[in-house]
């Protein structure tokens, strides 16, 4: 009995530190991912391609002159920093290729950044960016299919391994994107390969955390590109992955001595995203990610519903604007209309979101990245608001339209100079801003 209750003993001597420890690191955490973020911004990496001049040598300086080093002073306060598709990227690696071109004409500075300047473009964004005082994040597109349109884009370990995608090259399916080249999440050996990218860059570089973009693109069981349900064991295999994510980042947070983080890019719908494998619920129950950012070519319901979820799990979330989803007819995508961005954006600020997530807008320049963050601001400047869908179809998922709760007719927000017109297929209702 004695040498048990010794045991007892020295098992709490050296247990109790430690769980005090890991409770310290999960407070540290959960402050971390309500730190504020006025607006995120998503940069797709493609400043690390540009044609040849040689007027402007190949620096760190005139790489972070393309989209970064201008922002200082905006109301950016975080990058989520994506260097490519699947296993194909500007950093290097021994664990995944680095990006080529077949475009002649345009030289990939990623093949002379780590030459000329000792760093590659991940390395250089998180030392700019934590000198500013800013969050870097990596941004993996978990199943980013650019290459099914473009073969060039294929990686060799796509080619190499052809049994985990989606279907062979060319191959039509119902739904899905067509993505024949999608990674086929169902398989292990798949979800492997995705776990082992994010803890490559995980344990390498010093980043805040990882995104996890569940939008670029929205597939990852063959169920859901012929029409058939994703089942909840198949929800079940994602859920896992983010298990195995976080225990890998929160053994990360305790070797650097401070708190790594779990951001998703997700559809604003809890049906939805369950139909395509997601279970976000499960997710946020079991404390799998630190912040949310929904939205993307959808938007599905009102920012009031993933506020409220966001609040009850104490997990912070951001209206996603993308330009492929704000635009008129007035401006083209790549510019979009400023006043409807403007009033997107105080429009999910009066619902209570957290900040604002910008997506495919990369002119450091853009009025958005000194205007957005401020909601006072924002009510000073003339702005116009849509609750705008995007072209829900089949494309993505079967009978997508089942989950549009779009937002019913209602006041309208700003001052004189703004007005408020609510979008719903084709019916249009409108008030002016007073």
């Amino acid at each position: 009995m004695m040498r048990n209750l010794m045991t007892t003993c020295l098992i709490g001597l050296f247990v109790a530190p430690c769980v005090a420890e890991e409770s310290a690191m999960k407070k540290a955490r959960l402050q971390a991912a309500h730190r504020e973020r006025r607006i995120i911004m998503n940069n797709d990496g493609n400043d690390c391609r540009k044609k040849p001049d040689v007027d402007e040598p190949v620096t760190a300086e005139n790489f972070l002159r393309q989209r970064t080093s201008p922002l200082v002073g905006s109301h950016v306060d975080t990058i989520f920093y994506c260097t490519g598709i699947v296993n194909v990227y500007t950093h290097h690696s021994d664990e995944t290729e680095l990006r080529a071109t077949a475009d002649r004409a345009v030289v990939d500075w990623a093949h002379q950044l780590k030459a000329k300047t000792g760093y590659d473009s991940l390395e250089i964004m998180i030392d700019f960016g934590h000198d500013q005082g800013w969050e870097i994040f990596w941004s993996m597109r978990i199943n980013d299919t650019h290459d099914s349109g473009d073969p060039t884009m294929l990686c060799q370990w796509k080619k190499d391994h052809p049994d985990l995608l989606m279907g062979q090259t060319g191959q039509k399916f119902p739904h899905g994107g067509h993505r024949w080249s999608a990674v086929n999440y169902a398989l292990p050996e798949a979800r492997e390969k995705i776990f082992r990218i994010l803890q490559d860059v995980a344990t390498r570089y010093d980043v805040d955390g990882l995104e996890l973009d569940f939008w670029r693109h929205p597939v990852y069981f063959k169920q859901q590109m012929t029409g058939q349900p994703v089942t909840q064991e198949q929800c079940d295999l994602m859920t896992d992955l983010l298990r195995r994510v976080r225990a890998m980042t929160d053994s990360r947070a305790e070797q650097r001595g401070r708190p790594f983080l779990i951001a998703a890019r997700v559809p604003d719908s809890i049906g939805f995203s369950k139909e395509i494998g997601l279970d976000l619920v499960h997710w946020m129950e079991e404390d799998l990610v630190d912040i949310l950012s929904v939205g993307g070519y959808y938007r599905f319901e009102p920012w009031e519903n993933f506020v409220a979820l966001g609040r009850k799990y104490k997990v912070p979330v951001y209206a996603v604007l993308s330009a492929s989803r704000l635009v008129s007819s007035s401006a083209p995508e790549s510019e979009g209309d400023l006043k409807l961005w403007r009033g997107a954006a105080l429009r999910a600020w009066k619902a209570g979101v957290d900040g604002i997530y910008t997506f495919n807008r990369f002119n450091p320049k853009d009025p958005i990245f000194r205007e957005l963050g401020d909601p006072k601001l924002l009510e000073t400047k003339e702005h116009s608001y849509q609750f705008i869908p995007g072209k829900i179809n089949d494309y993505w998922l079967k009978n997508a339209k089942r989950f549009l709760k779009p937002e019913p007719p209602g006041p309208g927000i700003g001052n004189a100079n703004g007005h408020l017109n609510f979008r719903i297929g084709s019916r249009y209702f409108a008030s002016q801003g007073g």
